[in-house]
C-alpha cells in the first residue's frame, strides 16, 4: 500500500507547490497602467523654467489594487523670489506634497498606505499630504505613494515650502496627476436627476406649446 500511495502523494505535493509558485508568479505580475510628468505652476503662473515643479507620477493595478506613486523634481536653478517677484540668489527648496480627492469615498483610499514622506497625512475630503527632507535644486523627492481600488482620473496636486515662488499648484496655471476616480455623493446624483423630473414638465409644456 504505501509502494502504491507514495508516487500519488508526491504528485500531488508537486502539483500543490507548483499551482502555489504559479499563484505567486500571478499576483506578482503589476500592470502599469499609466505614467508620465506633470507641471505645476509657481505663485506667480510660471509654469516653465526654473521655478516651475515637474512631478514624475505612476499608477499601476495588482489584484484590482492600484497603487499612485509620485515624484518632483526640484529644478537646477530654482531660487527663493523677492518681493517684486525678481529672483534672488539664494537657493529654494520643496519639503512637501499633496493630492487632491475625497479619501472618505467608498473605495478610494487604502487605509494605511500612505508611504514616502517623513511624515504623511489623510486629510479626508480635502486629499492626501505628504512632508519629506527638504529637496534642493537639481534633486529629486523620494517616490510618494498610496493605494487605492479605483482607477484614475486627473486631479490637482500642490507643493510646497515657506517661502515664494511657494506653493506650486496644478490649479490654474499648472497640469494635474492621476488620483483615483471618486464617485460624485449619491446626494449630488440625486439632486441632479431630481432637478430633471422637476423639470420635465415644464419641458414637456413649452414643447408642446410650441407645436
Amino acid at each position: 500500500m504505501k509502494i502504491t500511495f507514495k508516487p500519488l502523494f508526491g504528485s500531488v505535493s508537486a502539483l500543490i507547490v507548483l499551482s502555489g509558485a504559479l499563484c505567486q508568479t500571478v499576483h506578482a505580475q503589476s500592470v502599469l497602467v499609466e505614467q508620465g510628468t506633470a507641471i505645476l505652476a509657481d505663485s506667480l503662473g510660471a509654469n516653465s523654467g526654473p521655478e516651475a515643479l515637474p512631478v514624475s507620477y505612476a499608477v499601476s493595478v495588482d489584484a484590482g489594487i492600484y497603487t499612485y506613486t509620485y515624484s518632483i523634481l526640484n529644478p537646477t536653478g530654482d531660487v527663493l523670489l523677492n518681493n517684486d517677484g525678481s529672483p534672488s540668489a539664494t537657493p529654494e527648496i520643496v519639503d512637501a506634497f499633496s493630492v487632491s480627492f475625497n479619501t472618505t469615498a467608498p473605495n478610494a483610499y487604502i487605509a494605511g498606505t500612505q508611504a514616502g514622506g517623513t511624515s504623511d497625512q489623510n486629510n479626508g475630503v480635502a486629499g492626501l499630504f505628504w512632508s519629506f527632507t527638504a529637496v534642493n535644486p537639481g534633486t529629486t523627492s523620494p517616490v510618494l505613494s498610496f493605494e487605492s481600488y479605483l482607477p484614475p482620473t486627473l486631479g490637482n496636486a500642490n507643493a510646497q515650502d515657506a517661502n515664494p515662488p511657494s506653493p506650486w499648484s496644478s490649479n490654474p496655471n499648472g497640469q494635474q496627476v492621476p488620483v483615483p476616480s471618486v464617485v460624485p455623493e449619491p446626494g449630488i446624483m440625486a439632486l441632479f436627476f431630481a432637478t430633471g423630473l422637476v423639470l420635465l414638465p415644464f419641458r414637456t409644456k413649452v414643447l408642446s406649446f410650441l407645436r
